[in-house]
Parts: structure tokens; C-alpha cells; sequence
């Protein structure tokens, strides 16, 4: 947390204890119209506007602990999961692509890049991802971009169940292929 989001969260704190102090220090004497035989006398409670400073400073702390407790800053991935791009050009396109306008690279397309230019799509999806789907698609790509999912648990020491749930994900944004592969799937890191 930066130094400004903390002085924020303190003055906003240090605001809310004052307007609440004051509430509670300045409570209304009311006198009671009956006379209840001498038994109650005048006692002391709050008027709306105190009840309503109450609510309003109590608010005020409880934004201050929410912002202390859940604020949370950029932080970018760790040097162990970055690598320089190459210099590269970029993705070679096969002929054929070019003379049939489609988008869809072909195999012939993926062995034409070069390693370089491999790791520097992977590390960009990478960089897209977040938490744990970051985590299972790093797992893959130290596999070398295929591995079993039965060792993608042992890898990454998540359930079977969150495993499963975690790909699927991955499978959905296009990022993997998951197939079936005896009792377990085999998943490759999508070459295009």
C-alpha cells in the first residue's frame, strides 16, 4: 500500500472517530412531561442529529479499515515469469494464408516461428492471465506446452477438482487444447 492510500485511509479514520466522539459527548437532556412519582426525573439521550452523526462517522471507519484491509496496489509479474520478447519481426505468415485471407493460422504456420517468437506469445498470454490461471498455464509451459493433467496436479499441488475447473477456463479463452488421453486429459498450450 502507498504512502498516500495510507495518510488517506488515517484522515478518513481520524474524521470519523472525531464526528464520532462528538456524538457521544453531547447527548440532549430531556425532561420527561410526567412526573412518574419522582422516579425518573431528566435523563439523557440522543437526538436524530447525534444518531445520524453516529451512523455517518461509524461509516467513515469502516470505509477507512475497508480500504486498509482490501486496498490493493499493481504489482507486476515476478522476474522468474517475464522474458525479453525477441527481437523479431513477428509471426511469419505461410502463403497460403496470405492468398486465402483467412486469419486462422496452419500448422505449417506454427513450425515456421521460431522458438523466440513461441516463448514471446506464451509469456504474452501469460501476462494476460491472473491467479491461478496464471499458475496452471506456467505449469504447462515449463512441461514444454503438453502435459498430462494427472502431473499438472502433482505440479502445481491443487485439487483434481480445481485442476479440471482451472482448464476448462484456459480451454475456453483458446489459450490450450485439453483431450482425452487414457484416465486423464492430455493438454497442449495452442500453437496460433
Amino acid at each position: 500500500m502507498s504512502k498516500r492510500v495510507k495518510l488517506l485511509a488515517v484522515a478518513i479514520a481520524a474524521v470519523g472517530v472525531v464526528m464520532l466522539a462528538y456524538a457521544l459527548l453531547t447527548p440532549q437532556a430531556n425532561t420527561d412531561a410526567s412526573n412518574h412519582m419522582g422516579m425518573w426525573g431528566s435523563h439523557t439521550s440522543y437526538s436524530t442529529s447525534n444518531v445520524g452523526l453516529i451512523a455517518i462517522s461509524s461509516a467513515l471507519i469502516v470505509l477507512a479499515l475497508m480500504i486498509t484491509v482490501l486496498w490493493q496496489e499493481y504489482e507486476p509479474l515476478p522476474s522468474n515469469l517475464t522474458t525479453p520478447i525477441p527481437p523479431a519481426s513477428g509471426i511469419h505468415v505461410a502463403p497460403e494464408v496470405e492468398k486465402t485471407g483467412t486469419s486462422e493460422p496452419s500448422r505449417a504456420n506454427a513450425s515456421e516461428m521460431d522458438a523466440g517468437e513461441v516463448m514471446a506469445r506464451e509469456y504474452l498470454v501469460l501476462r494476460l492471465l491472473s491467479g491461478d490461471e496464471r499458475t496452471m498455464f506456467k505449469a504447462i509451459m515449463d512441461t514444454g506446452g503438453e502435459a498430462l493433467q494427472k502431473e499438472l496436479i502433482v505440479r502445481t499441488k491443487m485439487s483434481n477438482a480445481k485442476v479440471s475447473r482451472l482448464l476448462d477456463r484456459l480451454s475456453q479463452k483458446g489459450v490450450i487444447t485439453k483431450e482425452r488421453h487414457g484416465a486423464t486429459n492430455k493438454v497442449r498450450i495452442k500453437p496460433e
